[in-house]
Formats: C-alpha cells, sequence, structure tokens
C-alpha cells in the first residue's frame, strides 16, 4: 500500500445523548481505504459545545489534510 494523502475538514456532530463528536470529512475520495468508514473522535466530558466548536475551528485553520501510511 503506497501512502495516500487526502484533503479534510472537520465538523461537530451530537450523539444520541446530545454529546459532542468531531467528525473527519474528506473533500475527495483521495484514500480510498476511508471511503466506507467515517471517523468521528470524542472529546472529554464536560467540553462543552461551544469549546468543541471552537476546537473544530482551529484544527481546520492548522489541519490541511490526512496522510495514511502502512504500518
Amino acid at each position: 500500500m503506497p501512502i495516500e494523502r487526502g484533503s479534510c475538514r472537520f465538523n461537530l456532530r451530537k450523539t444520541s445523548e446530545g454529546k459532542p463528536v468531531i467528525e473527519m470529512e474528506m473533500f475527495q475520495n483521495t484514500v480510498p481505504h476511508l471511503a466506507a468508514v467515517t471517523l468521528s473522535f470524542e472529546v472529554l466530558s464536560g467540553i462543552t459545545i461551544e469549546q468543541t466548536r471552537d476546537l473544530i475551528e482551529k484544527m481546520n485553520d492548522q489541519i490541511v489534510g490526512l496522510v495514511v501510511t502502512p504500518k
């Protein structure tokens, strides 16, 4: 498997319990291994929706993409 790169952004989602989750969205299907999955990141309990929004804004400003490499 070669190294694969793709552009991404992060979005706020809520669980069925209303807890904030950060979901990664690929701009294009440039990493085929990720086409059938959703990558989500749980935040610490006690982190508010507004704090999660602030974190997502910083992530979108500073993270430009994803690199997938074989082990």
